[in-house]
């Protein structure tokens, strides 16, 4: 799934669909933005990708089962699985780019 947030490109990939929930990675273009395994760096910032999923872990958002740095390997920015009864992967993206706008790496 990919849609845009606030002019950002957004990509959802699903890497398990259970009978009860959702395991999802969420990739933003993040242009001058360099991945390094779990962290990013644009500049003379870094971000521990960790910390992007405190941040959505900390909003207590119904529905949300867990959220974790995405494998050292890609350039996903967050893993999150979710129940299905909730709709909130949206929910779950604007947060990130909000968090992600506050840090200065959009």
């Amino acid at each position: 799934m990919e849609f845009e947030i606030d002019g950002f490109k957004i990509a959802i990939r699903s890497l398990e669909d259970g009978k009860d929930y959702a395991l999802y990675t969420l990739f933003i273009e993040m242009p001058e933005t360099q991945h390094h395994g779990f962290l990013m760096k644009k500049g003379d910032k870094i971000l521990a990708k960790g910390e992007i999923a405190r941040y959505i872990r900390d909003q207590r958002i119904e529905g949300l089962e867990m959220a974790a740095a995405p494998p050292a390997d890609t350039n996903a920015v967050i893993v999150f699985r979710i129940d299905k009864k909730y709709d909130i992967v949206e929910r779950v993206a604007k947060d990130v780019v909000k968090f992600l706008k506050s840090r200065g790496f959009l």
